[in-house]
């Protein structure tokens, strides 16, 4: 036997000289068990032992135990040598298990934040109680809570004691011992959840953190991970919470969505439903919410949207649930719901405009260019909002043509005149939107839309501008009547057409020869003379 040597770990090879020649030999060796050997004299299909694995198994116990010997050696010379460095290892072996006990109890006694420690790292082990982890939080929440709040020493002790059962969750969720998680997370919602709504600042913030750990642990075991008890127990749990109202703002979605997922939960269904109708009307938002929820799960909107009729004299209590469903990713029926309640017209104003907003969103992520289409052709019908206007001719692509059309009559229908004069000037339909600026008759429709007149049909501008400030003049006197005409003139010139202005002011006092003041205020208007300011 010869140049036996360890190629990784566990992995030895050695050479093995018989009469018959040398032999190459590989074993796999744990402190176990063998796990696999190989010769260089076996044969195809062979798997039982040969002379020469053998030989290298005796020579490889044979190194490793004269190997330990030499470890053990120089760990009794090192103890030897340690005797001015005391060490915590070193003490606990040498200490009796009696001797260690009195020391752990009389030290938990003298150290509060000892004492606390060792329970919470220890509690999973107390079998007498139901539970153990409950009763740490106990002992360090006074039993009352002052007016000004605890003080800092007693918020320290809870937070020591939230950080050590933080460390435990952790342990057991990796250790797959989900009814130790259980035990933890409802022991801090029980106790935490009271005291974090008579908090504030800093110290809810570092409660509530503790209480969405505890909820997302709690409810992110998958299924096949917790006995049918445990699932039961947990949905019941989490639902007496909720509907107890003790569940913070930031818990409740989170809780929604677990208790109404019907493909983990579906025997909770008709109970959820059972619950809904023995509450009292109006049913309070955390069951409203949770009963839509789960029936949307079940692909049933038009029965969310029964549920919620009950509800329209209350736009507020729809609105949130509208929301919710959208937040709950259960999209299509926020579209169906959203839609029939702006078509009834139960929201108004910024109400309205959230739940448009919200349907847009959904359009636009599930790639619904139908249904945006719509929305964006009912808000600018609506609001005549630009922007929406140019959102909507660029979601129509090719069929904007149509569209475009639709929305001419509708607003000529309407005699919505601001918002189908904007159209036809987006469009470059200048001969509708002369007819319409004529058909308005008003300076200041005009003054609007003049600019795209200017370069193209500016007899156009001076056209309007005589015949609305004559029909002006005709019925107006006196200094006012020409310091008025003057003002609507000027907008000519602030807008770098001082030619039309002149143009203009000479027609009129032409036509008016017995206004006096007109002719002298409109001379305010003529080149190379100094213009007084707007206001008269």
């Amino acid at each position: 036997m010869r140049n036996l040597r360890e190629i990784e770990s566990h992995f030895w090879v050695a050479t093995v000289s018989t009469a018959e020649g040398d032999f190459e030999t590989e074993v796999i060796i744990t402190t176990q068990r063998i796990k696999a050997y190989a010769c260089e004299c076996f044969t195809p299909g062979r798997r039982l032992m040969c002379a020469h694995i053998a030989a290298t198994l005796l020579k490889l116990r044979q190194f490793l135990e004269q190997r330990a010997e030499e470890k053990r050696a120089k760990a009794e010379a090192a103890r030897s040598n340690e005797i001015s460095r005391l060490t915590v290892q070193s003490v606990l072996e040498h200490a009796t298990h009696k001797a260690l006990e009195a020391f752990v109890r009389d030290y938990a006694r003298r150290d509060r934040d000892f004492g606390l420690a060792l329970k919470t790292w220890f509690a999973g082990s107390v079998t007498e109680s139901e539970n153990p982890f409950l009763l740490i939080l106990d002992s360090v929440i006074p039993k009352s809570m002052p007016a000004k709040g605890y003080r800092d020493p007693d918020f320290r002790r809870i937070r020591k004691a939230l950080d050590g059962l933080e460390t435990q969750l952790d342990k057991y969720e990796n250790e797959r011992d989900f009814r130790s998680v259980f035990l933890i997370t409802i022991a801090i919602l029980k106790r935490i959840l009271p005291l974090q709504g008579k908090t504030e600042g800093n110290r809810q913030e570092a409660l509530a953190y503790f209480t969405r750990l505890a909820l997302d642990k709690l409810t992110r075991a998958s299924v096949s991970e917790l006995s049918p008890e445990l699932r039961e127990i947990i949905w019941e749990f989490v639902f007496e919470l909720g509907e107890g109202g003790l569940l913070a703002a930031e818990l409740t979605r989170p809780a929604l969505r677990f208790l109404s997922n019907t493909e983990t939960y579906k025997t909770k269904q008709a109970e959820i439903r059972d619950h809904f109708d023995l509450a009292p009307y109006p049913a309070q938002p955390f069951l409203l919410h949770l009963f839509i929820a789960s029936l949307s799960r079940q692909q049933l909107p038009a029965y969310v949207i029964r549920v919620l009729e009950d509800y329209k004299g209350m736009p507020e209590r729809i609105r949130l649930a509208i929301l919710e469903l959208y937040y709950l990713d259960q999209w299509e029926t926020t579209i169906e719901t959203g839609r029939h309640f702006l078509g009834a017209g139960v929201f108004e104003g910024r109400y309205r405009q959230e739940i448009e907003d919200i349907l847009l969103i959904i359009a636009e992520k599930s790639g619904k260019s139908d249904l945006r289409i719509q929305l964006l052709k009912d808000r600018f019908l609506e609001t005549g909002r630009t922007d929406v206007f140019y959102k909507l001719r660029e979601a129509a692509g090719d069929s904007w043509d149509t569209i475009r059309q639709e929305l001419i009559k509708i607003l000529a229908d309407k005699a919505a005149g601001q918002q189908l004069a904007f159209l036809h000037a987006a469009e470059g339909q200048l001969d509708e939107l002369a007819l319409l600026v004529e058909k308005e008759h008003s300076v200041q429709f005009l003054q609007r839309y003049e600019q795209y007149f200017f370069d193209t049909n500016p007899g156009f501008v001076v056209q309007q501008y005589i015949r609305l400030l004559s029909g002006y003049l005709d019925d107006h006197f006196g200094t006012p009547a020409a310091i008025y005409v003057r003002q609507q003139l000027n907008e000519l010139w602030q807008k770098g057409k001082p030619e039309l202005a002149v143009n203009i002011s000479g027609q009129l006092v032409a036509a008016f020869k017995d206004r006096l003041y007109l002719a002298e205020e409109l001379k305010e208007l003529q080149p190379g003379r100094k213009r007084k300011t707007v206001l008269p």
